[in-house]
């Protein structure tokens, strides 16, 4: 219980040191903006993009340390109270000289659609508090389940295990051996930040708060749109969806990517679409190169943006030089925020987008064109529907009803854009409601086109969400028998999102509220703890394991996937005699492998080639330069059972590397 109170304060910190050093930021772009809610939003989002910006520079200079970390933050979440202190008392002092009477903004149930006056009535009390209450239940259900140490397999693979690697040696440094390390790294720098001031657990619950980023930015975007009462149902819907209820439980990139996007669509659908000041493109701009600092896949949001805002132009000709404009300034801010990234993997890899379009931009250095081509940015097996017009279609109901396919049941939108987005053929028109359906449809097609993983789909969420909402709003002028079925079925929807939500806490509770000792429950859901925790033991300085398996982040000492070694170097195709595989090994600067298989279970097996190398030595002469220091088969709560031994390789006969 202690243990999860100290993640929860240091994630409190590093919150309050987000906001700390975002409202000057916010307040400097003098954003005509008085909604108390919207303002800490983006305060907040502005914060966290600097506290990135800030970790990258401290990274290039070699300055990535925990006590120079630990004592930034410390001030900038003392600034951040005192604005709210600051803020409370001037809150106060107004109330007082306006004897008792509050000023607060009021904002239409419903701005004006385009075919009538748009007015009408919020939703009911019971319903607003129904569906508040469901995302509350769904938004504990994942708290608990962060609070438990991380095991997701990508998390232990790069989106932990860099900025840890980033930390012990105080830089960005570059791993030649690791594909992801000249990805865009904004969110792994926000992991970096929890790694720093607490552990694993507390960047586990940024990837959380950066799921409530991401409902409370769908509120903002949603305000002008349906009005506030209508846009809380909006952000409550996405807090439900199961996929990114799912993901705020473990410390991955789509949520985060989805927070960014959902505000750069919500500045940019200020200026560009209902016309308010320019200084609403600066704001677009810095989240957008967020995004495209944090994933590759914010890319596709460019052109789906560039759409509607090209349609815009057309439709308004008057407005065309200051559209025109807007665009250029949101390009070079986004450029400038997020560029970094793609100028280091240039420096490194020789491709900005590494390791994809290789076969356009070029192979990295020291890669040879069968690695290039081993990794085709288009592969058949990422588009399981194809790419027909039957195709796209059938997609929403494919995705909706086997989002196995697509990447996996725990990143599944859920049934409510299925059941409701149609019934927009059916409601009045709604201003601005059309362009942000046109920026997800067009980002749809062209996810379509190129990878059909339906965790990519995230940035969109909070844009279809609009659209549910206002379908469930107008289910208000139907009779009364149909209403009250349309009704019942939101209901119903939004209750079963909620139990999934709050069923992920089944599993965690008990190490949550320390019931259940951390090394336990690793060891029941990470494969690898058990190799993690002998190899911590008994290595020395200079001990360096190969391993089939990607998980790494709970190992000490430096660890290389052994499929990326293989591609790379093609060492295996050296090994033709007896004692060769140790000597190559060796002269690398391995002193341990950790060979791993799968016996049971619905998982793909792991390469055989290295496995099939060691039984070899182990069987001949050199066999006793080998010694299996750990053996031991893990059954995961899945069903599937692998085999992990964990081998030294021996300098000579009857020495060994550790004690």
């Amino acid at each position: 219980m202690l243990d999860s109170l100290l993640s929860l304060i240091a994630f409190c910190t590093l919150a309050m040191a987000a906001f700390g050093l975002g409202w000057p930021l916010w307040r400097g772009l003098r954003v005509d903006e008085r909604d108390p809610l919207a303002v800490g939003v983006w305060s907040t989002a502005l914060g966290l993009v600097a506290a990135g910006l800030i970790l990258v520079g401290l990274g290039l200079c070699g300055l990535l340390y925990v006590p120079l970390i630990g004592v930034l933050t410390t001030g900038a979440a003392f600034a951040g109270l005192g604005q709210l202190v600051r803020a409370r008392l001037r809150r106060a002092a107004e109330l007082h000289e306006r004897a008792g009477r509050a000023e607060r903004l009021v904002l239409p149930d419903r701005p004006d659609d385009e075919t009538g006056d748009g007015s009408g009535p919020g939703p009911a009390a019971w319903v607003l508090r129904g569906v508040l209450g469901a995302a509350g239940l769904a938004a504990a259900g994942s708290l608990v389940a962060a609070l438990a140490p991380p095991t997701a397999g990508d998390a232990l693979c790069y989106h932990l295990e860099l900025p840890k690697q980033f930390l012990v040696r105080h830089r960005l440094a570059f791993m030649p051996y690791h594909d992801n390390c000249t990805f865009p790294l904004l969110a792994e720098m926000w992991y970096l930040w929890g790694l720093a001031l607490e552990g694993g657990v507390c960047a586990q619950l940024v990837h959380w708060g950066l799921g409530l980023l991401l409902a409370l930015g769908s509120v903002v975007l949603a305000t002008p749109i349906l009005g506030r009462p209508w846009a809380w149902v909006a952000g409550a819907l996405v807090l439900l969806t199961p996929g990114v209820n799912n993901q705020m439980t473990a410390p991955l990139s789509d949520v985060a990517l989805a927070a960014v996007t959902v505000l750069a669509t919500a500045a940019w659908w200020r200026a560009a679409v209902n016309g308010e000041e320019r200084r609403w493109y600066l704001l677009a701009g810095v989240l957008g190169g967020a995004a495209l600092g944090t994933k590759y896949v914010a890319l596709l949001f460019v052109p789906a943006l560039a759409i509607p805002w090209l349609w815009i132009a057309i439709r308004w000709p008057a407005r065309r030089r200051e559209l025109l404009q807007g665009a250029a300034v949101v390009a070079v801010v986004a450029a400038s925020v997020g560029g970094v990234w793609y100028v280091r993997a240039a420096w490194y890899r020789g491709n900005p987008v590494y390791p994809f379009f290789g076969e356009l931009l070029g192979v990295a250095p020291g890669e040879g064109a069968a690695a290039a081509e081993a990794r085709p940015t288009l592969p058949e097996s990422k588009s399981p529907l194809g790419r027909s017009p039957v195709a796209l279609l059938a997609a929403p109901w494919q995705l909706t009803m086997h989002p196995e396919r697509f990447g996996g049941r725990g990143h599944q939108l859920g049934l409510l854009p299925l059941v409701a987005l149609p019934g927009l053929v059916f409601c009045r028109r709604l201003r601005g409601l059309g362009v942000l359906m046109a920026v997800a449809a067009s980002y749809a097609a062209i996810w379509f086109l190129l990878r059909q993983n339906v965790r990519f789909l995230f940035p969109v969420v909070p844009l279809l969400a609009v659209g549910v909402v206002w379908v469930w709003a107008e289910t208000g002028r139907l009779p009364a028998l149909s209403r009250h079925v349309a009704v019942a079925l939101f209901a119903l929807i939004v209750a079963a999102m909620a139990v999934v939500g709050l069923h992920r806490a089944v599993g965690t509770w008990a190490v949550a509220v320390g019931r259940e000792d951390h090394e336990a429950y690793l060891t029941r859901h990470d494969p690898t703890y058990p190799a993690a925790a002998v190899l911590n033991r008994l290595g020395r300085p200079g001990t360096r394991l190969l391993s089939q398996d990607y998980r790494a982040f709970h190992f000490q000492h430096p660890v290389t996937c052994e499929s990326i070694l293989r591609r790379e170097t093609g060492y295996d195709r050296l090994v033709r005699h007896p004692g060769q595989l140790i000597r190559a090994l060796r002269g690398a600067g391995f002193t341990h492998l950790l060979l791993a298989e799968v016996v049971a279970g619905d998982a793909p097996d792991y390469d055989p080639t290295l496995r099939r190398l060691a039984n070899a030595e182990l069987a001949g002469p050199a066999g006793e330069k080998l010694w299996v220091i750990s053996r031991y088969e893990h059954h995961a709560p899945d069903g599937v059972v692998r085999r992990y031994r964990l081998i030294e390789l021996r300098e000579a006969a009857g020495r060994s590397a550790c004690p």
